[in-house]
Formats: structure tokens, C-alpha cells, sequence
């Protein structure tokens, strides 16, 4: 049984982990993604670099939004520039407390 931790929680965003498991879970409304420690690096890298104003597109009611893509290639995440910020600060956050929960249990 999977004992999680929250690791970051930012707007609408929470992110927990399983050391037991090694997963990751990107917790979003209406959305749960699990991701190994090793796919999370990855992913986070992607996220980092996705640029609001760069790569907005408009959505079918008008707004401004960006696309990331996820490992699963017919998913993807639509943001805001709010809920992006959240998302980033989110990320950046978790990467910390999983580094500080690795130190401390190996």
C-alpha cells in the first residue's frame, strides 16, 4: 500500500510521492499523472522550458493557453499563464522536497 507524501502544492496543483513505490504523482483537477522518479526528471525538464508568450495558441473559447505534451503522446496539458506558473512553481518545489526525502532515507 502506497503511503504518499505531498512534496510541492501550488494553486490547483499538488504533487505527491511514494518511496516505496518510486512514483511520483502529479495530482491536477480531473487529471492524476504517476510518473517514476526518472520520468519525472524528464518531464520536469520539458515543463521548464515551455515558454507562455513563445507558444500560446488560443483555445475554442478564446484563451490564451500553452500545450505540454506528456510521455503519453494522445494526452496532453493545457495551461493558462496562471496555471502555468502555478505548474512551474509546483515542479520546481517538488524536485527540492524529493531531493531532501532522498538524503534522508538513503
Amino acid at each position: 500500500m502506497c503511503k504518499k507524501t505531498m512534496i510541492a502544492n501550488s494553486g490547483d496543483i499538488q504533487i505527491t510521492q511514494c518511496n516505496n513505490c518510486k512514483m511520483i504523482n502529479v495530482w491536477k483537477p480531473g487529471l492524476l499523472l504517476s510518473f517514476s522518479f526518472s520520468q519525472f526528471y524528464e518531464f520536469t525538464k520539458v515543463a521548464k522550458q515551455l515558454n507562455f508568450d513563445k507558444f500560446f495558441e488560443y483555445s475554442p473559447d478564446g484563451n490564451r493557453v500553452v500545450i505540454l505534451s506528456t510521455p503519453f503522446p494522445d494526452i496532453c496539458l493545457k495551461f493558462t499563464s496562471a496555471e502555468l506558473h502555478d505548474f512551474v512553481h509546483a515542479i520546481d518545489e517538488a524536485m527540492y522536497m524529493h531531493k531532501v526525502y532522498e538524503l534522508v532515507h538513503n
